[in-house]
């Protein structure tokens, strides 16, 4: 059955999606930010998307390429959002006043963004009853290798990406939602799962930190995946595992070790992935630093405190990270403070994710 989809975010993941199911026969239209409005440009310049890789392939005539977000959510059942999650704010702002009863957004990945939407639509008195989700990672592996308007889809993620609503309880609405568009999520017992277990959370940072000289010596030729992962890094990437997997059980929740979740998501070994994957990053500016510290970093720190678990080695990323590009990262980042969620118990944050129920 097909859908009406609006997609926000017109990078690799969003021209992904808008791509791969306008092929598979749904209607979508996908929304950029003024200042990357070159991205939906040349998708317009050229009457849709070229889409190349492994999902459905060929020529995909959009529905809209835009930069009006009004237009591309009208009427949508589905918002899907493939931005950064730095930007999550920002489209929770800027959705507030038109969002309508019904529609369903899921963010893509999310960690922990639907805390920060709810957050926002609430403040801003939203009364539509719209439903948020979010999953751990995006539905795709995916790079525009030939520029804006084009995507390379190397592997379609799966089988078992892990989505919920916030509040829990409405999470079968999700997947109702999703049937037709994607076989490959399952749903988790609360955001927070999908949330830390997003994978870049803790290879991205350990990864690109600890690879720091070679980056910048290099000038642009390292594969953080293919080199980068050495035996030394290994131990620092285990042991922010161990902690997520304490925070995990501390929760109540049965933990998985990172190679079950990338097992789950990717469908492949960790030393499998690393042979397809891509060049980068080239600096302590990327998004594997600017993104995933401030914002699942942080986040799963933030929630070791509050439920008594120690997370020294994540404690040690976000020091070493803002020590490096001098920005406090803990203190702008995805913390329960920021959140409005810091005067909580653990139980009544546990309620919440669960039941949407505040104290």
């Amino acid at each position: 059955m097909s859908k009406k989809i609006a997609v926000i975010g017109a990078g690799n993941g969003g021209t992904a999606i808008a791509g791969d199911l306008t092929l598979a026969g749904h209607e979508c239209r996908i929304f950029e930010f003024e200042e990357w409005a070159e991205n939906v440009h040349a998708i317009n310049a050229q009457g849709g998307i070229k889409v190349t890789g492994v999902a459905h392939t060929g020529f995909a005539h959009v529905a809209l390429a835009t930069t009006d977000l009004r237009a591309a959510v009208d009427g949508a059942e589905l918002i899907m959002v493939a931005t950064q999650a730095l930007t999550h704010k920002r489209v929770a702002e800027a959705l507030a006043p038109l969002v309508t009863a019904g529609q369903v957004i899921i963010l893509w990945p999310g960690s922990g963004g639907t805390l920060e939407m709810r957050r926002i639509f609430d403040k801003k008195r939203v009364k539509a009853d719209v439903l948020l989700a979010e999953a751990a990672t995006l539905p795709y592996c995916c790079r525009r290798l030939e520029g804006p308007g084009t995507v390379n889809i190397h592997r379609i993620d799966g089988p078992h990406n892990y989505i919920a609503a916030l509040p829990a309880t409405r999470t079968p609405e999700v997947m109702q939602a999703l049937q037709g568009v994607y076989d490959t999520v399952v749903p988790a017992r609360s955001i927070l799962e999908p949330a830390l277990y997003n994978p870049n959370i803790i290879v991205h940072p350990a990864g690109t930190l600890f690879n720091m000289g070679r980056i910048e010596f290099s000038r642009g030729e390292f594969w953080m995946y293919k080199e980068g992962i050495t035996p030394s890094v290994k131990k620092i990437i285990n042991a922010m595992d161990r902690e997520r997997q304490a925070i995990m059980k501390k929760l109540g929740y049965p933990p998985k070790t990172y190679a079950q979740v990338f097992a789950d998501l990717f469908n492949v070994s960790v030393e499998e992935f690393a042979q397809a994957s891509s060049k980068g990053p080239f600096s302590m500016q990327d998004r594997y630093i600017t993104e995933d510290v401030p914002m699942g970093v942080t986040l799963t720190a933030a929630l070791g405190r509050k439920l008594g678990v120690p997370t020294p080695t994540y404690d040690a990323i976000i020091h070493i990270a803002s020590v490096v590009n001098e920005t406090d990262y803990y203190k702008i980042g995805r913390n329960l403070k920021n959140l409005g969620l810091d005067t909580w118990s653990a139980r009544q944050l546990q309620r919440y994710v669960m039941t949407g129920k505040r104290p």
